[in-house]
């Protein structure tokens, strides 16, 4: 192991420039045309695999907070079960009731909402069509 490092130079060495001859291509190194190309495909591929997924996800998330009414059932951030009382949308507020039998609500807001469960028109829906 003690040579390994010892090589590193000579990987890395370059030729010099020489002129090259008049009508003879240049060979060597990438053009940069070539550079250009490759730095396009690489942009293209971040877009793809990272940045369009994430753009969909949100603007998912941002329906089903605008179509968020009285009685659905959600699940908040804390990871707490609710059921929505009201929503105020100028201090962007929702008001959630976490026990039914004593009747205890919370205010959150409106983007700790993380997912709407059953609400009470498709289980009414759900339950039509199974009979």
């Amino acid at each position: 192991m003690p040579g390994l490092f010892e090589t590193l130079p000579a990987l890395l060495a370059q030729a010099p420039n020489a002129a090259p001859a008049k009508g003879a291509a240049n060979s060597g190194g990438l053009g940069s045309y070539e550079f250009v190309i490759y730095i396009a495909v690489i942009g293209l591929w971040f877009y793809l695999l990272l940045i369009r997924p994430q753009q969909r996800q949100e603007k998912q998330r941002k329906s089903m907070l605008n179509t968020l009414k009285k009685n659905d059932k959600v699940v908040t951030a804390a990871g707490m079960f609710g059921t929505v009382m009201s929503i105020d949308e100028a201090l962007d507020r929702v008001v959630l009731r976490i026990d039914d039998d004593r009747g205890v609500k919370v205010a959150f807001t409106r983007a700790s909402i993380v997912r709407v469960l059953e609400s009470p028109e498709k289980e009414k829906e759900k339950a039509a069509e199974a009979v």
